[in-house]
């Protein structure tokens, strides 16, 4: 039940340890730059779709609405959402006024991710030129459930496991607990907690199952006073320092007990 004394935040993180059994649900990485009102036009994002289409061949529109405040009032009003996914359904590409979008539940490395990242970043450079980035976040969604939840005070930190233990396991419908922070690699947001059957915080990262579990949700991101130019290569490097600090933190929640418990061999 040894735990890392390593800081969460910053300095060394340790060798990745791969878990066949992962409990990790969903990955997003997100790059958010000023409103292109082009973006909204099919024939804007067509040529985005035929620099991504080898990879990404499938595609469909969803509405986003938007809520804008004018000096008569609220006005909401729907800005479309464009999908793009690979033949298997597992990564999925989203594209909007304001952001674009890089989700999977088929997550192989950090490595992995950062170099896709920065092939659809450099498609959607060469094609509808952003020009400047205002944040970018990477983040992570974990999820135990079954066996390895009976045991969790033996896997996770108990800091972290809080009022979660055996004395008052039979009591607790849910908790929820929340940090914020700075880390090394920039902003960190991380939630965690017991959820009942049927229920998740996160219907995108983390879908709802027929059984209760408990969930770490890590997201490490940079939000940038002065906005910075966007370029792939610097974007790809930033998601593998943030995917970095990511794991970090849940190497420094959770011990090799919990490694083992999900076929890794630390």
């Amino acid at each position: 039940m040894t735990f890392s004394d390593e800081s969460p935040f910053s300095g060394p993180v340790p060798d990745s340890v791969p878990l066949p059994q992962t409990p990790l649900t969903g990955v997003l990485v997100q790059i958010a730059f000023p409103e292109i009102l082009s973006i909204a036009k099919a024939d804007r994002v067509a040529d985005f779709q035929d620099e991504i289409r080898a990879d990404y061949p499938l595609n469909q529109q969803d509405q986003n609405l938007v809520l804008q405040l004018t000096a008569d009032g609220a006005k909401s009003m729907q800005t479309p959402n464009w999908r793009f996914f690979d033949a298997a359904n597992q990564w999925r590409i989203s594209l909007t006024t304001t952001f674009l979008a890089i989700e999977t539940r088929a997550y192989r490395s950090r490595e992995n991710l950062a170099d896709r990242v920065g092939a659809v970043a450099n498609a959607l450079q060469r094609t509808i030129k952003p020009g400047i980035m205002t944040r970018v976040g990477a983040r992570y969604v974990d999820r135990v459930h079954g066996g390895p939840l009976s045991q969790l005070e033996q896997l996770v930190r108990p800091e972290v496991l809080g009022v979660y233990t055996p004395a008052h396991r039979d009591s607790l419908v849910r908790t929820l607990s929340e940090i914020g922070g700075n880390a090394d690699a920039g902003s960190m947001t991380s939630r965690w907690g017991f959820m009942p059957a049927n229920q998740t915080h996160e219907p995108d990262l983390m879908p709802a199952i027929a059984a209760p579990s408990w969930f770490l949700d890590v997201d490490v991101y940079q939000q940038f006073d002065e906005p910075k130019i966007f370029d792939a290569g610097d974007i790809q490097g930033r998601v593998m320092n943030l995917a970095t600090r990511a794991y970090g933190f849940f190497r420094w929640v959770v011990n090799d007990d919990f490694l083992e418990a999900f076929g890794g061999q630390p």
